[in-house]
This record gives structure tokens, C-alpha cells and sequence, in this order.
């Protein structure tokens, strides 16, 4: 699991003999950095000690240019819409958490079918500050350098979907797990905004306004329930809870063997498309990452679940989702009081009759990674019901 060093060191040379070659591992996908203001973007760069290598160039000058215009509009959207967005009430929204590869943007999309909520698109989450003002125009340009399905797992992609509103935080400059992306080469990033533990009260209040004040912006621009879907809120649900004290939690769990493989390919794909230097070089320390967050998030996780109250939380594993997509749903609904799912069941139907052609990526694990993943997540199997064996295929 720790890499190898040789065949890193080996393209780590070839960079320097071809010096504007991209790696990637699958499809390319456009930088999500293109939403941040000029400042925001100069700090990320400036925190990465502006280590990037000569392939990432043009498009790091594409951001660059990018950003003065959301700067722009970033300040009108203040002027025209702040008073009124910091007096929007944020109705009590329904989380999905589950660490990243368990289904939670299946969950997210199949609860999204349901006209009676909103969630953050991923045009929102990518202009977090800008979308009120010039949605229309940045909407336009930004679509062109989308691809249709997203590089780890081929589901379908696009600005108007559903996506995590981590990567509105992150856009807004705000410390997060996903800083990870953008200077892979420099290793697993702070640990600390992964679950809010040891943050400053200042670190921690500022966390917290930008977080609410997104979620404002999206609640200013429906009046529906917001559907929110982010991994790193796993290990946050005493901050969910106190700022949303009415929230209710939709938690997934997919057998561990599945989730490490799938979440180390994630991030293998995902720093090659996001990274300012490339390629990542991420094989030396991904799987003791993968590892070690997996435990400081549902060491989190367990800790805080006791605090939802009774009747707000429901428990759902990936293998029956997939079984009986349509009955899973149902009983959320019922288990969460989310109103009737008849209205919603034939969308659901249809959704799942366009996917039905979508198979999940098989993984073949070393047996110290087996070996591994049951040390250290074996909590996680008893709690959740897993097999230390392999999953059925």
C-alpha cells in the first residue's frame, strides 16, 4: 500500500522530458477552481507555494482570468442581494451522509426527482458566490469544457445535477478535505476541517458563517427544502445539528473492501484532472489516507449519532439500494415523514430505467490491503453487517 517508488520517481522524470503532458486516468474534467475570486485563488496558490508544473500553465491562466470576472460579480451579488440573503431562514434540511464511493450521489439524485425539494447544482456549488448575479453567463461558458459523465465512476455529469456543496466552501476559500485536489504532490491536507476537532473558535465560527451563508443563497433562490449531500459532513453532525437543530440524516454504508478501492481510484482520477502540477504522484500515501480518514470520520460519526433525535435518522446500505432502489426510497420517505412517495415513484422508475445500463468498476485488492481494511475499519463490519470477505460480484 505504500506505493511504488520506482515507477513515481519514473514519471515524475518524464514530466521533465515532456514537459506539457497531461496524465490522467480517465476522462478530463475541467478545473473546478474557475468560481473563486481573484483572492481566493491567489491564497490557494500561494498555499501550495505556487508549485505547479509547466503542463498545468494555460489552464491555470484560464482561472486566473476567470476570476477577475467573478470577482466582479461576486461584489455586485453583494451589493444587490446580501441584506436580503443574511435574513433568508434556511428551512430544515435533509443530509445524506456516507463516506465518499458508498452511494450517497445516488441517494442524492433519486431524492432530487422529488419537485418539493431543491439541491445545489452543480453550478451553484462551483460559483457559490456569483450564481444570484451571472448564472446565465458563466453557466454558458463553463458548460463547454464539462464532459457528460464524471472520470472515477461514469455517472452522468452536469451543471444543472445535483452535486456536494463542499466545493462551494471550497471555492469560497474555505479550509476543507477537497484542498487535497489542488497540490496533490504535497500530501493528505490538515485532518482538522474534516470533522471541525481542534479548530480555533474563530476557525470554527468562520466555518460555520460560510457554510450557513451558502446555504442561505440557496434558500434565498427556492423557497423548497434543501437535499444536501456531502461526504465530510459524516463527521460533523453535532455542527449540523446545532445549526440546523430540525435536520434530518439520511446515512449510507457500502461494504468496506468496495469503498477503499473505489475511493483511492476517486482520488487517483480525481487529483490527475484537479491538481496544479500533474501527474499527482498521490501512490505513496492514498491508501494510508483512504485508511485513516475512513477512522476519523465515523469515529465522529458514532460519537454524534446518538444526538439526532428520534425519528430523523435512517440508515440504508448500498447492496440494498441497488437491489430494490424504489423500496429503499419508500422507506425513507416513511422513516423520515418526507410527505408521499407515490407522486414521486414513477420519476424514480424512470431515473432507474436510464441508469439500468450502468454497471459499478470491479476492484482485485492485494491481501495486505484486505488485510488492512479489516484491522482497521473492523468496527464498521459489525456495526454495519459486512462480511470480512469479499462482497458477492
Amino acid at each position: 500500500m505504500s506505493g511504488r517508488p520506482g515507477k513515481v520517481a519514473d514519471r515524475a522524470r518524464a514530466t521533465w522530458r515532456r514537459p506539457f503532458s497531461i496524465e490522467r486516468l480517465g476522462p478530463g474534467l475541467t478545473y473546478v477552481w474557475y468560481g473563486m475570486r481573484f483572492a481566493t485563488w491567489m491564497r490557494l496558490l500561494a498555499r501550495g507555494r505556487f508549485d505547479v508544473t509547466l503542463n498545468c500553465l494555460p489552464r491555470i491562466a484560464t482561472v486566473t482570468l476567470m476570476t477577475a470576472l467573478v470577482s466582479a460579480s461576486a461584489l455586485v451579488g453583494r451589493i444587490l442581494f446580501a441584506r436580503r440573503v443574511a435574513e433568508t431562514e434556511v428551512a430544515p434540511p435533509v443530509f445524506i451522509l456516507g463516506h465518499w464511493r458508498t452511494g450517497t450521489t445516488l441517494v442524492h439524485e433519486l431524492l432530487a426527482l422529488d419537485t418539493a425539494f431543491a439541491y445545489p447544482t452543480t453550478h451553484q456549488c462551483f460559483f457559490p458566490e456569483t450564481f444570484l448575479v451571472s448564472g446565465r453567463i458563466f453557466h454558458g461558458i463553463y458548460r463547454l469544457f464539462l464532459p457528460a459523465r464524471r472520470p472515477f465512476d461514469d455517472m452522468v455529469f452536469g451543471l444543472d445535477r445535483p452535486q456536494e456543496e463542499e466545493f462551494a466552501l471550497v471555492n469560497m476559500g474555505v479550509p476543507s478535505p477537497y484542498d487535497i485536489l489542488a497540490f496533490p504532490r504535497h500530501g493528505p491536507p490538515d485532518g482538522r476541517y474534516l470533522d471541525l476537532e481542534g479548530l480555533r473558535p474563530a476557525e470554527r465560527k468562520a466555518w460555520e458563517a460560510a457554510y450557513v451563508t451558502f446555504l442561505k443563497r440557496l434558500q434565498f433562490a427556492t423557497v423548497k427544502p434543501l437535499v444536501l449531500k456531502s461526504p465530510p459532513n459524516t463527521a460533523r453532525v453535532a455542527a449540523l445539528l446545532r445549526l440546523f437543530p430540525e435536520a434530518r440524516f439520511i446515512h449510507i454504508t457500502r461494504h468496506p473492501f468496495e469503498v477503499y478501492a473505489s475511493s483511492v481510484h476517486m482520488l487517483k482520477a480525481f487529483t490527475a484532472v484537479q491538481g496544479l502540477h500533474n501527474p499527482p504522484l498521490i501512490d505513496g500515501w492514498v491508501g494510508e489516507y483512504v485508511l485513516t480518514t475512513f477512522e476519523r470520520m465515523y469515529a465522529a460519526y458514532e460519537r454524534d449519532r446518538p444526538l439526532i433525535p428520534d425519528g430523523r435518522l435512517v440508515e440504508v446500505r448500498y447492496e440494498d439500494l441497488v437491489a430494490d432502489a424504489k423500496g429503499v426510497v419508500r422507506e425513507i420517505y416513511r422513516a423520515l415523514g418526507l410527505g408521499e412517495f407515490a407522486p414521486v415513484a414513477p420519476r424514480v422508475e424512470a431515473y432507474l430505467a436510464e441508469r439500468a445500463e450502468h454497471k459499478p468498476k470491479t476492484w482485485v485488492l492485494a491481501a495486505d490491503e484486505r488485510q488492512a481494511i479489516v484491522k482497521r475499519w473492523r468496527s464498521y463490519f459489525a456495526r454495519y453487517g459486512y462480511a470480512t470477505e469479499s462482497p458477492p460480484g
